[in-house]
């Protein structure tokens, strides 16, 4: 086991984070859904799948194919908890997913992409690749009025 975190302390960090973002939160033995109250910017309102994956790491999916296994206990105290990072950087409008497009219309692959203000950054698939994309990028739950 890593120097410092437990499923059960990252729950407490992401009830934190549902108190920040005005989120309803759903427990359940191991999985943790965040939901904004709310939708923004024409959207419905945006909800954030929290699945453990094993002793260390979590399944974080959204979207219409947002899904990630990030690391919910971290090596260095002074370093932010990854997942938890990830799933901020969600709440927050700092992310997004984008679906690749192949010239017949075809649905051909993804590129995730989510920062965080302190440098951190997700990323899964090609930033480089030659297809059409449809991209969508996550409104903030916090209101901005």
């Amino acid at each position: 086991m890593s120097e410092q975190g437990s499923w059960e302390e990252f729950v407490i960090g992401l009830c934190d984070l549902a108190v920040k973002y005005d989120a309803e939160t759903y427990l359940y033995e191991s999985v943790v859904s965040l939901a904004s109250r709310t939708p923004r910017q024409g959207h419905e309102s945006a909800t954030v799948r929290i699945t453990r994956f094993d002793d260390e790491a979590a399944r974080i999916e959204t979207g219409w194919c947002f899904n990630l296994v990030v690391d919910y206990v971290a090596e260095d105290r002074s370093r932010p908890v990854p997942a938890l990072g990830l799933v901020e950087a969600i709440c927050s409008g700092n992310a997004e997913e984008h679906c690749l497009i192949d010239a017949n219309g075809r649905w051909v692959g993804i590129f995730l992409d989510a920062w965080a203000p302190n440098g951190d950054r997700w990323q899964s698939g090609s930033v480089n690749s030659p297809e059409h994309r449809v991209t969508r990028r996550f409104p903030s739950w916090i209101d901005p009025n």
